[in-house]
């Protein structure tokens, strides 16, 4: 009845090796469920990044708009911007101009004005 000593080490070997390939099976089985679990997420994610790519894509589109308005706004407030500019030129140049010559008419008929009465006061006196 007494068991050999290599048939005790035989046996513990072999309990210990279906031992590690039952921790091995549970552990295939483990991953097995991980990897469908993440395949799972994987896939939701996958469909909820879609869907904000899509929404991302018509920002974008209505950013773009936005940005072809405004720039032909800007472009129409350049052409106002050139049109006052020449409206205040030609404004000015038909106000100052004209308004110079009054004036310098004016201080060439106030000199005349003087001179006339200086010879005048010239001839009074002289007589």
């Amino acid at each position: 009845m007494f068991v050999a000593f290599s048939q005790v080490i035989d046996l513990v070997v072999t309990v210990l090796l279906l031992v590690a390939l039952s921790f091995a099976g549970i552990l295939i089985s483990e991953m097995r469920s991980l990897t469908t679990s993440l395949d799972d997420e994987l896939g939701k994610l996958t469909v909820e990044i879609r869907g904000l790519i899509s929404e991302v894509s018509g920002l974008v589109d209505d950013a773009e708009l936005d940005v072809n308005k405004f720039e032909t706004l800007l472009e129409a407030a350049n052409t106002v911007t050139s049109s006052m500019g020449n409206a205040s030129k030609l404004a000015y140049n038909a106000v100052a101009s004209p308004v110079v010559k009054v004036k310098a008419l004016r201080a060439g008929v106030a000199k005349l004005v003087m001179v006339f009465k200086s010879q005048s006061k010239q001839s009074k006196g002289g007589r």
